[in-house]
């Protein structure tokens, strides 16, 4: 049985292509079984998640940066403070909505459903 195993594997060394295979099969195995792959795996996409989070960072700072440049504007300030506190300015036109009318609206229209 020895003889045998030493006789396969010298005719085996006289083929290269084979033995090449042999040992790619072997590397891929190993590094499955070792688990690099799934590590690598990984890694690239660990890299592209922290790569698209910079980007919207980075968009995120222009933003700031510009609200910020902006905000030395008296303009902006006084529009900030309207949209915040809804304040309104001396001449300005004014809409307020009331429930009321939709609720009045809505129970009219389910009595005309009913009959």
């Amino acid at each position: 049985m020895l003889t045998r195993l030493y006789r396969w594997f010298h005719e085996l060394m006289h083929r290269p292509l084979q033995v090449f295979w042999i040992c790619l099969a072997a590397a891929l195995i190993g590094v499955v079984l070792d688990g690099t792959a799934f590590r690598l795996w990984s890694l690239n996409r660990d890299h592209e998640i922290l790569k698209t989070r910079i980007s919207e960072a980075r968009e995120r700072s222009r933003q700031l940066a510009f609200r910020i440049q902006k905000s030395q504007e008296l303009g902006f300030i006084e529009r900030a403070a309207r949209d915040q506190f809804d304040l309104v300015k001396e001449g300005d036109l004014v809409f307020i909505f009331s429930d009321d009318g939709t609720e009045n609206l809505e129970k009219s229209s389910r009595k005309e459903m009913q009959r």
